[in-house]
């Protein structure tokens, strides 16, 4: 992981939880080149964000959980307005575990 100014500045060896590691456009040029490269559509890092949420509560993470992970603070709700939608197969999955 690479040092921040603020990492620096503090005398910390690695970057804390809300320091700026790199600037949007920095990060979006080099996604854009990783994309190209694949020969996959272009992804922005709020598709990545949307994708991980996604994966992580059809994967079981309980929506609290990924709320204090995404940095929300209402205990889930957005998470689940916002990603929690699933997948076909996944939905397909989970309806067969249901016992009546």
């Amino acid at each position: 992981m690479r040092r921040t100014q603020e990492a620096e500045r503090r005398g910390d060896p690695l970057p804390r939880p809300g320091d700026r590691i790199l600037r949007v456009a920095e990060a979006q040029k080099t996604l854009d080149r990783a994309c190209a490269a694949a020969g996959v559509p272009r992804m922005t890092h709020h598709d990545l964000r949307h994708l991980f949420a996604t994966c992580c509560l059809e994967s079981g993470v309980d929506p609290k959980t990924l709320a204090e992970w995404l940095g929300h603070a209402d205990g889930g709700t957005l998470v689940l307005r916002t990603y929690g939608h699933v997948r076909p197969d996944h939905a397909f999955s989970a309806a067969a575990k249901v016992v009546f």
